[in-house]
């Protein structure tokens, strides 16, 4: 009943609560369980050093999509025998109780998450709060580089169900049926603004094109972000009454495919996509081959 309760106070009662409870947890849940569950934080290893919850790993979001592999294993951000060697290498196996973690503002956080339930990590949830709500409760704090765990044993099982491919992307911006959400800011939405990726692991490469898929939605993953800044005692997501409005203003609803994508898929669009999940739409995706791949590719369409 008390979790019943603090899901209605955060807005989490328009979905079932075992659906929210199962995405989300709770830094005063999260904190008995280290030594049990796996950490997995999905900041850059240099934020991580500053500071982490004892015993986490590291897998840095943006660094989890190898343009090569998207393009030689069906869109996937590694190809299967390489995801399920680095995920068993991050001491997790199938029956694994995963927490992915970040400094508190979500992106990283769901990055890892969806990466892992993507490759059939069934148990797994993201911090509500991240670290910074963490250190503001005086929780135990270790610094330093990722001690290396003892490896899991992991066998890949693929949800192909939540991922967007190119030629499904193609397809759906012109079919009415889908919506493409584009999360990343205006300035990369319009191709003022290009990043880099990892095209191997190790190798970044620059992306060729600037703008977006051709008949996207700007919706930046701030419209449904409860912490952007990262401050501490604050939820990763809005209440989901709010996160439902922003979706009805910008015409998006539930009877609709909706595919969200980003710069590489697991950061900004896998939040939104988490944020469409607690809403309650059964059909989001993620496109992880995101502006990457699309932008490398000259033989798609773009608008800017």
């Amino acid at each position: 009943m008390k979790k019943i309760l603090a899901l209605a106070a955060a807005g989490l009662l328009s979905v079932s609560a075992s659906n929210a409870a199962d995405l989300l947890i709770s830094v005063d849940q999260a904190k008995d369980l280290v030594g049990k569950a796996v950490f997995v934080n999905g900041d850059d290893p240099k934020v991580f050093a500053q500071g982490h919850i004892p015993g986490s790993v590291n897998a840095f979001a943006h660094d989890l999509h190898y343009l090569n592999d998207i393009k030689k294993c069906g869109g996937l951000p590694m190809c299967e025998k390489t995801a399920e060697k680095f995920i068993s290498e991050l001491g997790i196996s199938n029956n694994s109780h995963v927490i992915a973690y970040d400094d508190g503002k979500g992106p990283n956080a769901s990055g890892v998450w969806f990466f892992l339930y993507l490759y059939g990590v069934d148990n797994v949830q993201m911090l509500d709060g991240g670290f910074a709500t963490w250190k503001a409760k005086g929780l135990p704090v270790e610094t330093g580089p990722a001690k290396k765990p003892a490896p899991g044993k992991f066998t890949v099982k693929v949800r192909k169900d939540i991922l967007a491919t190119k030629d499904e992307v193609l397809k759906a911006s012109k079919d009415p049926n889908y919506v493409i959400l584009d999360a990343r800011r205006f300035e990369e939405y319009t191709g003022k603004t290009l990043l880099d990726a990892l095209e191997a692991p190790g190798k970044h490469i620059q992306v060729a094109r600037g703008g977006h898929i051709p008949g996207a939605k700007f919706f930046e993953w701030k419209k449904i972000a409860g912490n952007p800044n990262g401050e501490a005692d604050k939820p990763l997501f809005k209440p989901v009454d709010q996160i439902k409005k922003q979706l009805e203003r910008a015409g998006i609803t539930p009877d609709k495919t909706v595919i969200s994508y980003c710069h590489v898929g697991l950061g900004r669009g896998s939040f939104v996509y988490a944020a469409l999940k607690l809403a309650g739409y059964p059909k989001a995706k993620v496109y992880v081959g995101s502006w990457d791949e699309w932008g490398n590719d000259s033989s798609l369409p773009l608008e800017q």
